[in-house]
């Protein structure tokens, strides 16, 4: 029988709470950064959709959408802006027999990407100065695994 780590702790001093309360304070500095310091032509939510693409084109919009935590109409919108500005070409394709449209960066979406990631790569290295290489790596790791098991045991809607 395992222990429950939760017994007795109070909601403000315990993981989901802190987990939520870090990532709140994150988002806070990236949007004010981005505001602040940021010289792009990109907001910050296509900053995180383009970084997605690059990591992986094959992404429709239904998996941005699970993956910046947005609607799938809201990303369809930002899409748009994005294809509009020149940062984004979408084709259509196949995928389970269903047509999907696929999304890749354009040679202007690569440039604006990459003096935005510069920027954000300066803040990160600032905020991160007090954590080795293990950590942070141990850190990511067990980031990953805390959200997948949420995904596993959650239903999680978007």
């Amino acid at each position: 029988m395992s222990k429950d780590r939760t017994k007795d702790v109070p909601f403000i001093e315990g993981l989901p709470y802190k987990l939520a309360e870090t990532a709140r304070i994150s988002e806070l500095m990236a949007r004010n950064y981005y505001k602040n310091y940021v010289k792009s032509i990109l907001d910050l939510d296509e900053f995180r959709i383009l970084s997605h693409i690059l990591s992986n084109p094959d992404l429709s919009q239904s998996d941005l959408s699970k993956l910046v935590y947005k609607g799938k109409a809201h990303v369809g919108k930002i899409l748009n802006e994005m294809e509009q500005k020149g940062f984004i070409t979408r084709v259509l394709s196949t995928h389970n027999n269903m047509m999907v449209k696929r999304t890749a960066l354009t040679e202007e979406g690569k440039r604006v990407y990459e003096e935005t990631n510069e920027a954000f790569r300066q803040l990160g290295s600032k905020v991160l100065t007090e954590f080795s290489d293990d950590e942070i790596e141990n850190f990511l790791y067990l980031l990953d695994k805390l959200k997948n098991k949420i995904l596993e045991n959650s239903e999680i809607n978007f």
